[in-house]
């Protein structure tokens, strides 16, 4: 999910209140993680509490250095109104992070041979969908994968309207698709970059045809061979896991925090080819590194080619670059893979240095799409922090 513009955000403050009907994570007794031995443990878990005491309600941080371990710490609440402190055993949202999971399936195709990254989109989804999407028949898996293909973000058009005047909706891919239907490119193919989340729909349809079901092959393909078990993908409200921690947003930007727990999980169901993963700072871990290492595909050259991002997309969204399904960030002379995610009720990072082989995770229950104040806290600040402490 993308920055949103005033007059949406505007058009949101009018909802009428919804029922809150939160989802209590679990208190787990058994998460005994204790990680006090760590040459920076002080310095990490100060860093913890200090974003969980500005404008966060919760938050879970993971470092994974060769030279010094593994650190995982959390800060915060989990529930502020059942009193549950965050612990690292809680799950979370985690947005657009989902584009890495369907793009690493994708990439298992292309060596599998089942795809090629320079057909057309064309060759596996019939006209009925590429004759209504912009540049729907010129496109080619690749460019989707790179964010290269002009069509527009559905946040650019009425979706996000529609779903908070009837947020408990449930969408199929096609129809999230139809929000761009017939509507005008955003530029030729393969000649500018416009991250759209209509374009990993498109691609989980692709996986859809191919395999039979995207929800199973992410399970088969990644979930379950990495043994990730408390890692899920939220297909409707009878799947919701212990241990998710409610999600919280500063509605009017006026420092009040609301538990949007509902609509938060509602949008995450919702938002098919877009969304839909939840799970633990420990599982994010086990997924980027195995990406890095081979197990996942054998070669990830192609995901890490970035191409560079328009310099005001680099100052907004702090990525400088824009691979296959991975970005590029550089807080400072460090080169970091991996994504982010945005979302009303949350936030997640995962990146990884290949050069140190240091991994970073960060989750929090606080949303980062309605604030710009929390999206920078989060997405810039933090990770400069982070290096701070770490070089």
């Amino acid at each position: 999910m993308r920055a949103i513009t005033t007059s949406i955000l505007v058009a949101v403050l009018f909802l009428t209140s919804c029922s809150q009907e939160y989802i209590t994570p679990e208190n787990d007794n058994e998460c005994s993680i204790n990680f006090q031995e760590h040459p920076n443990a002080t310095s990490f878990q100060n860093l913890a509490d200090k974003y969980a005491n500005d404008g966060f309600v919760g938050m879970t941080i993971l470092i994974d250095n060769p030279a010094d371990g593994l650190w995982i710490g959390s800060s915060g609440y989990a529930s502020i109104e059942e009193d549950i402190k965050m612990n690292p055993c809680h799950i979370h949202h985690t947005a657009s992070l989902y584009k890495t999971y369907i793009a690493t399936v994708i990439m298992q195709l292309v060596e599998e041979n089942k795809i090629n990254l320079d057909d057309k989109l064309s060759t596996y989804l019939s006209s009925d969908i590429t004759d209504k999407i912009p540049n729907g028949n010129l496109i080619s898996i690749k460019n989707l994968l790179q964010q290269r293909t002009g069509i527009p973000d559905i946040f650019e058009v009425d979706f996000i309207t529609d779903f908070f005047n009837n947020p408990t909706t449930s969408y199929t891919i096609e129809e999230l698709l139809e929000y761009v239907y017939e509507t005008e490119p955003l530029s030729d193919v393969d000649t500018e970059f416009h991250y759209s989340d209509a374009n990993f729909s498109l691609l989980t349809l692709v996986v859809q045809e191919i395999e039979g079901n995207y929800i199973d092959a992410l399970k088969s393909r990644i979930f379950e061979p990495l043994n990730l078990n408390d890692t899920y993908f939220l297909e409707n409200r009878n799947q919701i896991p212990l241990g998710l921690a409610d999600s919280y947003w500063d509605r009017y930007n006026d420092g009040k925090i609301e538990n949007n727990s509902d609509i938060q999980i509602d949008l995450t169901i919702g938002l098919r080819g877009s969304d839909g993963v939840i799970t633990t700072a420990e599982d994010l871990k086990i997924f980027i590194q195995a990406l890095a290492s081979g197990d996942l595909v054998t070669d990830i050259s192609l995901m890490t080619d970035f191409l560079d991002v328009p310099l005001a997309v680099k100052e907004r969204e702090v990525y400088g670059g824009y691979g296959m399904g991975l970005m590029k960030v550089n807080i400072s002379e460090e080169d970091w893979y991996g994504h982010f995610g945005n979302q009303i009720g949350s936030g997640a990072i995962v990146l990884y240095n290949a050069d140190k082989d240091i991994t970073i995770v960060a989750l929090q229950n606080t949303g980062t799409f309605f604030s710009d104040d929390i999206k920078a806290k989060f997405f810039y600040q933090l990770l400069s922090d982070i290096e701070a402490i770490l070089f």
